[in-house]
């Protein structure tokens, strides 16, 4: 089983990387054959790529438009970019908004409508993140097939669906552009498709990355091998595969760990979790609307915060409660670890009863911390009732994945996979505005895409 990662094993691009792709986020979503557009003077467009030697820029233009897509960035001045980590943090219980965008005080208010502003420009991050890996992944695939840079493409490219499925309402097109600017209008798929389609890119990484790191015994092709494991063994968890997650997540080298990087090169290649912090706009969440988890008053070491003293941007309201996760803007932010691949064998252990062996999975997390946190006693675990056993899994899971763009993915599992009613998992009652919580449990396709003529809503927005 692997065990909680003991450092920074491996990291996502380089300081200093080149921008590739310019944030485009006015455009509609539909329109890819204009996602790709830059004017950045080093970069070249995927169509003017016509050697191996031009791969590079295009590899790190989607690298950096991923860790937007993710994580965020500061380059919108707050207006913008606010990354899947942050706005899931805000459907659910992880942050509170305490700023003045009403956009986001809907998200955070559970309303999210598909003409909201800032979930288009989210949208249209996360489809610039998916073309910008699949065009790369195709470059490499064309000019240097066994290059082991093209299974980190795909794997970024299988985060991306990965994302859009745990994320998003059932029934995403999902569009094509050829090299020649030609546009391919997607169907829309069901969530277990867009699973599939993860899945897929993540299985094809494999076999590059394998033969790479067996090869040359290539740190490279370990990292990426490492990669595609856990991005397969999450898409299995989320699909209710539990012992074909768990054979997948065992696999998974101990200490790994994927990181997206930080800069300050530029306000783009910011951490987009600290940078919003440093606005006072997302202040970390305390039993939001009853059954949000007590992230600040557990005082649990894995989620550290700062009581700034005062009220967030707006002014008005709560104290500002400042995020200590990451405390800079070249802070890393961990993709896939290790520590999530022991946390997927735990719960798959729960799930085909191996009490004992689940209880000592999450013990043995918990005493490998850099500050040991004393051990989940009997009446939680062994000696504990079923249902209590599913509530303390995830709020390990909670803790451990604070702000890493978990915490929806398995609240949506908790209604789906174990049968909860959505208003015991989800915040309900009166929101810091003062606004009753809405009953949304996940994000609906960008308005952008009713320009898709296959396109007209989701088919459902469940869990």
């Amino acid at each position: 089983m692997p065990s909680v990662p003991d450092g920074r094993a491996a990291r996502v691009g380089r300081r200093g990387v080149v921008l590739a792709l310019a944030i485009l986020a006015a455009l509609p979503a539909c329109n890819i054959d204009r996602l790709l557009n830059t004017k950045d003077k080093d970069t070249s467009n995927p169509g003017q790529i016509t050697s191996a030697s031009g791969l590079p820029s295009i590899r790190a233009g989607a690298i950096s438009q991923f860790q937007v897509a993710f994580g965020g960035s500061a380059a919108a001045a707050g207006g913008g970019n606010e990354g899947q980590i942050n706005i899931t943090a805000l459907i659910t219980d992880e942050y509170v908004d305490l700023e003045t965008f009403p956009t986001r005080i809907a998200v955070d208010n559970r309303i999210v409508a598909p003409g909201n502003g800032s979930m288009r420009g989210l949208f249209l991050d996360l489809s610039q993140s998916r073309v910008s890996a699949e065009r790369a992944a195709g470059l490499y695939q064309k000019y240097d097939p066994t290059n082991v840079l093209r299974a980190e493409m795909l794997n970024l490219a299988g985060y991306s669906y990965l994302m859009f499925a745990e994320n998003y309402c059932s029934g995403i097109p999902f569009d094509s552009v050829g090299l020649d600017g030609s546009v391919h209008y997607g169907l829309p798929l069901t969530t277990d498709s867009v699973y599939g389609r993860a899945f897929a890119d993540f299985a094809a990484a494999t076999p590059i990355a394998a033969a790479d790191s067996a090869a040359s015994g290539d740190a490279k092709g370990i990292e990426q091998l490492n990669l595609a494991r856990v991005g397969r063994a999450r898409v299995l968890l989320d699909r209710g595969r539990f012992a074909a997650a768990q054979a997948a997540a065992d696999s998974v080298a101990p200490g790994f760990e994927y990181d997206v990087e930080g800069s300050t090169n530029s306000p783009r290649e910011n951490n987009g979790v600290w940078y919003f912090a440093t606005q006072l706009a997302f202040s970390v969440a305390d039993n939001e609307g009853v059954n949000g988890l007590n992230f600040i008053s557990a005082n649990d070491p894995r989620v550290t915060s700062f009581n700034t003293g005062g009220p967030g941007f707006s002014g008005t309201g709560p104290n500002f409660i400042r995020e200590l996760k990451y405390q800079t803007a070249t802070d890393p932010i961990p993709l896939a670890t290790a520590l999530e691949a022991s946390l997927i064998d735990a719960e798959a252990r729960l799930k085909s009863g191996d009490i004992a062996g689940w209880a000592t999975a999450l013990n043995t997390l918990r005493a490998g911390f850099s500050t040991p946190i004393a051990p989940l006693t009997a009446d939680s675990t062994t000696l504990a009732s079923p249902d209590l056993r599913v509530t303390v899994m995830f709020r390990e899971r909670a803790f451990w994945l604070y702000l890493t763009a978990h915490r929806l993915s398995d609240m949506r599992r908790l209604v789906r996979q174990y049968g909860r009613d959505q208003s015991t998992v989800f915040p309900v009652g009166t929101s810091v505005t003062g606004t009753p919580y809405g009953a949304d449990v996940n994000f609906p396709v960008s308005s952008d895409e009713t320009n898709n003529p296959n396109f007209h809503a989701c088919f459902d927005r469940n869990a």
